[in-house]
């Protein structure tokens, strides 16, 4: 299956807001005087994940797409798989004392953060499709 172009940009957006937002955490971390490498691991941890999570969507919304006899399926299976990996990142987390758990849930939060934010600040518009309806 070929990666869809959309699938690719807007990942890449997200990934930068998720960046942007590690380094905001990463600067009050250090401001509280806990920067250390469990924060560099849980933030790498934990902004994979985020980042991860949001092109395996992508790549699971446009396998349904192209596949419209089982896109309800192929939806929620996508779902439950990406559910599955957050929920087992997050208790390596909480688990493995390499990882301090803040930084690695904060990231989580991220991918969404970015798009309100970059929707507010207007570096964002949904492309219109063909009908004229944005997406």
């Amino acid at each position: 299956m070929k990666i869809s172009p959309t699938v690719l940009k807007e990942t890449g957006r997200v990934a930068v807001g998720v960046l942007i937002g590690d380094l905001i955490m990463l600067l009050v971390f250090f401001l509280l005087k806990k920067l250390d490498i469990t924060a560099l691991l849980g933030a790498l941890l934990g902004s994979a994940a985020a980042i991860g999570n949001f092109f395996a969507m992508g790549l699971g919304i446009q396998k349904a797409l192209d596949d419209p006899e089982r896109t309800k399926f192929l939806v929620q299976r996508s779902y439950t798989l990406r559910m599955l990996g957050m929920v087992a990142v997050m208790i390596a987390g909480f688990v493995l004392p390499c990882f301090h758990v803040v930084a690695v849930l904060v990231p989580f939060l991220l991918p969404g953060v970015s798009i309100h934010v970059m929707r507010l600040l207007g570096l964002y518009r949904p492309e219109k499709e063909e009908g004229g309806e944005s997406t």
